[in-house]
């Protein structure tokens, strides 16, 4: 065999190596959908009133992405103040292997009632190595219909109380631990499907993390398929925010997300980011 015919098996190798990499960090940091299934809307489908019972204050996060004790990328999280009752929600990452790269970034703007998350709008942008991509999701609470835009697709489906959206449902895990929920089912819109991910809790665990030594709670994602493992640790010191995501595979380490940095934001509003919204919020009464 040539060298020609090496050279190319070992692309393919590595593409392969890096693909999986890619996928194990998507799913692990922005894809673990996490919201308690309520009632939020009253028989008109407009939620009754807005309440919280556990304070909400902004903040920024960061992440580095390690496998195998090497670090490939980074990720970070930011949560904003778009307006009373109105928050806005964004995820990053970038990792990079050799010459390739994968580079996401997730939004979304939603609104809280009685503690319960209540999706707006949902936007998911992909660049790097390999296609790009960028998808819309729209969530029209009047019309009671959900509607993904995509660069290859498109989607609508009838709106049902409950569901989020591939980042909201984070905000949404937050609140359900810290009010003492143990065992939690959460179903999601994503790339024109509805998903339920269900999570158990494990208990409190003392975490070392590039950010230092922090308290956590542990979860479990509990999967049909038990060849795959995700464990999710929250902060407690730091309104739960995501400490660490570590995923496996026959096994196999995937992928190893841990804090890095944290800061609490000043609680004040953010107007301009309120001018990206394609859909009216639902108000904070019925009229």
């Amino acid at each position: 065999m040539d060298r020609r015919y090496w050279m190319e098996i070992s692309y393919r190798r590595m593409v392969m190596q890096t693909t999986n990499l890619k996928r194990a960090l998507i799913g692990a940091l922005f894809f673990l959908p996490f919201s308690t299934i309520a009632d939020q809307a009253n028989n008109s489908g407009t939620p009754e009133s807005q309440s919280s019972e556990l304070d909400i204050r902004p903040y920024q996060a960061e992440y580095k992405v390690f496998r195998g004790g090497s670090e490939y990328g980074k990720g970070s999280r930011s949560l904003l103040q778009v307006e009373d009752g109105l928050w806005y929600l964004e995820t990053s990452t970038d990792v990079s292997w050799l010459f390739l790269s994968d580079r996401r970034q997730e939004k979304s703007w939603f609104k809280v009632f009685d503690d319960h998350v209540v999706p707006l709008q949902y936007k998911q942008k992909r660049s790097g190595t390999g296609p790009d991509y960028l998808s819309f999701v729209l969530f029209d609470h009047r019309l009671k219909k959900v509607k993904e835009i995509g660069d290859y697709d498109e989607f609508e489906a009838v709106y049902q109380s409950g569901v989020l959206d591939g980042a909201s449902y984070q905000f949404q895990m937050m609140r359900d631990i810290q009010a003492g929920v143990k065992d939690i089912t959460y179903p999601i819109i994503m790339s024109g499907e509805n998903k339920e991910y269900r999570f158990k809790l494990i208990g409190e665990e003392e975490l070392e993390t590039p950010f230092g030594k922090l308290a956590t709670v542990k979860l479990e994602r509990i999967r049909g398929n038990k060849k795959r493992q995700t464990y999710v640790w929250l902060a407690k010191e730091y309104g739960y925010v995501v400490a660490r995501i570590w995923q496996a595979k026959g096994g196999s380490e995937q992928a190893d997300l841990q804090i890095s940095h944290f800061k609490w934001l000043k609680q004040a509003p953010h107007p301009e980011l309120k001018t990206a919204l394609k859909v009216s919020a639902p108000p904070d009464k019925t009229e």
